[in-house]
């Protein structure tokens, strides 16, 4: 951190003050929107339900007058009744039809008239009204179809018989009202003209909307028609005081268009400083400058303090630099001298497979030349003495069998120091003479073997290789393991890629089911068999690799690149990789 970066530092706590009083304000806003739909959610069901107690009352009132339509007396205790109950019904009214022609021209069914058409010119008096006071005691036989007002409601109502609201129209207390009718039939006579009547109730507007009392500052409820007008409106006693204009006005509106009465409901509210949170925004304001102030005193030190740490990371870097500059030196010693013991290995092995060739042509050349004038003496003097019971045939024939015995020995020998089918005949020819030599049936042991490629065109060091690897494995695997089942597979190939090696290759595979053995503790810590190979295979540049074979057994599998440059290339090539694989997967 340098110092460079304080202003930045400055411009970024600024801004992230701002962010946060503007979550905050925006907190208060969606607070103060939660709130206001909650409000209007509670007007919204006020009204609905005392419209739904309108169409309630208004079925009812149709019921009784259906039922009994002569029956003045009781429809108009019912109709006062509920005038008490209800004081924001201002009128209960029947309405009956009349037509126009008179008894002298007969019926309106003998002229096939339908009453119900929009054509028939009838008319519908009110001859029930409650409260009957000398204020509405005019309103009797007033046909409501001849007042622009209620005409098209009137037709409505007659020919749908549901529930239909008038437009508002006013009293004459003023106040703003509107009329809920309902078409019925007498029921005690079959529906025709002569007894369709029509029951509305005179509804005050004003008592829809309930008190503001329960609002918040600076709101408003606005009860509407269908075309938007204002029916009726209420205030909460501070929204008059002057409001800056560029606060926002918060709206909610709902609709409510059920038992034949179509409202609209808006509630407003002018967002105010009185809606903030002013010990929120105080309490962020004084932590954020806190959170500053705090921040760049541990800027202030953190620089300081980088600017000691640098001087002492510049020593320790000098310091680190000198000693990977050892180590580096190290490592490349202890590379070089691995490369020199694999060298030497490898030449230690080519010395004693050439000791080897040298020792079984000397035992050849030599001992058997010896052993076999032996056994032509012995036969010289069987032919002169005849006789078997004479000691000298006896103990010529005795000779004969010593050195015949000291022949197959010295045979076998030659055939462990080197065998003369690896010279004469090729690998393949070699290592089944090893197969035949090892007596797996006298063992108990089957032996499965796949061989595939040219195997018998390799350079010398690749066929010792492999008939040393088999060799070892066969002795193990007779000595300890106890198997009953040998898999031996030598593959020359050069599809694909196995274990980063790619091209021409070899590939083989040695198991069996034997008991197996503990190899991380047991491999490569005793003994000088499976280092050998191993080392003989690191030799070529290979990847040998030893572990158990599933439950039981042991498999051993080796990859050897086969390379057409000379062995010395080939040995320089592995060595130089000090970190081949060698030691066993598990």
């Amino acid at each position: 951190m340098q110092k460079r970066y304080f202003p930045f530092i400055t411009l970024g706590w600024l801004a992230l003050t701002l962010l946060l009083v503007g979550l905050s304000l925006f907190s208060d806003y969606n607070r103060l929107q939660k709130s206001l739909s909650s409000d209007a959610h509670f007007i919204y069901s006020s009204v609905y339900e005392k419209t739904y107690i309108n169409e309630v009352l208004l079925q009812n009132f149709t019921v009784l007058v259906s039922a009994r339509p002569d029956d003045v007396d009781a429809i108009r205790s019912f109709a006062n009744e509920m005038r008490k109950r209800y004081p924001h019904i201002e009128r209960l009214q029947i309405h009956h039809q009349a037509p126009p022609l008179t008894t002298g021209y007969g019926t309106t069914s003998q002229f096939n008239v339908n009453p119900d058409a929009n054509s028939y010119n009838a008319s519908f008096p009110i001859v029930f009204i409650e409260p009957l006071t000398p204020d509405t005691r005019y309103l009797l036989n007033k046909d409501l179809l001849s007042d622009p007002v209620f005409a098209e409601t009137i037709n409505f109502a007659r020919r749908y018989h549901q529930p239909v609201a008038s437009p508002p129209f006013t009293l004459n207390n003023n106040r703003s009202s509107y009329g809920l009718f309902l078409a019925f039939f007498d029921r005690n006579t079959a529906p025709d003209g002569n007894n369709l009547y029509i029951a509305s109730l005179v509804i005050n507007i004003a008592s829809l909307l309930p008190s503001s009392s329960f609002l918040s500052e600076n709101a408003i409820i606005s009860l509407k028609d269908e075309s938007g007008a204002i029916l009726d409106q209420r205030f909460t006693s501070t929204n008059n005081e002057p409001m800056p204009h560029w606060l926002p006005i918060l709206k909610e509106q709902r609709t409510i268009n059920r038992f034949g009465q179509s409202f609209q409901l808006e509630i407003a509210q002018q967002f105010s400083p009185k809606n903030l949170s002013i010990s929120q925004l105080v309490i962020l304001l004084l932590c954020s400058i806190a959170v500053y102030l705090l921040l760049m005193a541990y800027l202030r030190q953190k620089v300081a303090a980088e600017s000691e740490q640098s001087s002492i990371y510049s020593k320790l870097k000098d310091e680190r630099q000198q000693l990977e500059n050892r180590i580096h030196t190290r490592t490349q010693e202890l590379r070089d001298q691995l490369i020199e013991n694999r060298r030497l290995t490898h030449q230690v092995l080519a010395v004693q497979e050439k000791e080897r060739r040298n020792l079984s042509r000397e035992l050849h050349d030599e001992l058997g030349q010896s052993l076999t004038a032996i056994r032509t003496d012995a036969k010289i003097l069987k032919r002169i003495h005849p006789d078997e019971n004479s000691l000298v045939n006896q103990t010529a024939e005795s000779i004969d069998a010593i050195a015949q015995n000291i022949y197959d020995v010295t045979y076998g020998m030659m055939r462990t120091l080197r065998p003369s089918a690896l010279d004469d005949l090729g690998l393949m020819d070699a290592i089944q003479e090893c197969i035949v030599s090892n007596r797996f049936d006298e063992h108990g042991i089957i032996l499965h073997t796949d061989f595939r490629g040219a195997l018998n065109e390799m350079h010398e060091d690749y066929n010792i290789t492999l008939f040393r690897l088999t060799q070892e494995a066969f002795s193990n695997i007779i000595k300890y393991a106890k198997a009953h089942n040998v898999w031996i597979d030598i593959h020359r190939t050069s599809q694909g890629q196995r274990k980063e090696i790619s091209g021409d290759r070899l590939e083989v595979m040695i198991s069996d089911d034997g008991i197996g053995f503990d190899i991380k503790q047991i491999a490569f810590k005793s003994g000088f068999g499976l280092i050998g190979m191993r080392e003989r295979v690191r030799a070529l540049g290979g990847n040998f690799k030893i572990t158990n074979n599933h439950e039981n057994g042991t498999r051993i599998v080796v990859i050897i690149p086969i390379h057409s440059e000379s062995v010395t290339g080939v040995e320089a090539s592995s060595i130089s990789d000090p970190a081949t694989p060698a030691e066993p997967v598990h």
